[in-house]
């Protein structure tokens, strides 16, 4: 039994799922993989969560969990962070937090240090790997350390995973993905006749979309998915400026009722494809026809289609939109991880 030491950063509705699921597969995992996690320290905003060793955290997520947080030692959560980093035995740190993609601060510079003392990083935050793909990877590398980008990259849906090892020896041409779940919900339901402000406003009472959907609507969730998919899977440093993104939220009801009549449903597409010119990377709404693979995927639903030069087209459709789908795609990650190292 491999005991792995975890230090949470982030305990929002992903983060406390993620705790939650550990726990309750706590004995699947052991058994069937022979990894204990060991809690170490969850960070929540400017306050920390120290965990004994062996406790039973689980019955705990019935108080308010917000009682179990204390000031921090040091006033700031990188200095307390890295304390961890540098006082216990390299585990694996688990980010949850949120990062901005145009500087990649604060995860940029935490993972850095984490990668530098040894520990590996399981994410969902996106920001980091869009600032800076290929220097994280290098430092994770320098250092013997692992990446795991599945909770940022479709989370429930596989992709990265897909694309580098059930593709292996393939030649990858194009990849086209539908990565948000809140903008296929809202184009399915406005391709059913109701209007943009109805179908957001149905996706929000669902709890699919945040009460501000703009990162959804306006295409950047899916350009930084599909950005971090194309530098996964081709080793390669594209940045934002070398995309052009358009949302759905300059679509009008008659457009997708002209594309209807015509047998064609919109969806937002991230796309990656190498032309002979060079290579193309967008998100746009696309009306596709019955024979594109991802045609069907509705609701919420997110899919991703790999063109091939010798397996043909790989698509996966499916993939929970949630924080359980998050958690569990994090989950993955925590023991292919901790199976291989």
């Amino acid at each position: 039994m491999r005991e792995v030491n975890i230090l949470v950063l982030g305990f929002g509705n992903v983060g406390q799922e993620f705790v939650r699921m550990v726990e309750k597969k706590r004995d699947r995992v052991e058994q069937d993989y022979e990894i204990k996690p060991v809690w170490l320290t969850v960070f929540r905003r400017e306050t920390r969560w120290d965990i004994a060793k062996g406790y039973d955290i689980l019955p705990l997520f019935k108080r308010d969990l917000s009682t179990l947080f204390h000031p921090l030692q040091t006033g700031k959560v990188k200095d307390d962070l890295q304390l961890c980093l540098q006082t216990a035995s390299p585990g694996v740190l688990l980010d949850c937090s949120v990062s901005d993609p145009q500087t990649g601060k604060p995860g940029y510079e935490i993972w850095k240090s984490a990668l530098e003392a040894g520990w590996h990083v399981v994410t969902a935050s996106k920001g980091p790997l869009v600032y800076d793909f290929k220097g994280i990877q290098e430092a994770a590398q320098k250092k013997s350390c692992r990446l795991g980008i599945s909770g940022a990259a479709a989370a429930a849906l596989p992709t990265v995973d897909l694309a580098c090892y059930a593709l292996a020896g393939t030649e990858i041409r194009r990849i086209e993905g539908i990565l948000n779940g809140t903008s296929n919900y809202v184009l399915t339901r406005m391709s059913e006749g109701q209007s943009y402000a109805e179908a957001l406003k149905a996706a929000q009472g669902k709890g699919i979309a945040e009460p501000d959907p703009s990162m959804d609507v306006k295409g950047w969730d899916t350009a930084f998915k599909i950005l971090i998919i194309a530098n996964a899977v081709f080793g390669a440093a594209y940045n934002l400026e070398d995309m052009t993104v358009t949302g759905i939220d300059t679509l009008t009801l008659k457009e997708l009722e002209e594309a209807s009549k015509k047998g064609l449903r919109f969806k937002l597409l991230g796309r990656y494809e190498k032309m002979n010119e060079g290579e193309v990377l967008e998100v746009a709404p696309k009306a596709l026809d019955p024979s594109h693979p991802l045609y069907q995927v509705s609701g919420s639903e997110k899919g991703i289609s790999f063109e091939t030069d010798t397996m043909g087209t790989i698509t996966v459709i499916g993939g929970r939109s949630s924080p359980v789908g998050a958690a569990a795609a994090l989950l993955k990650d925590l023991i292919n991880i901790c199976s291989s190292t």
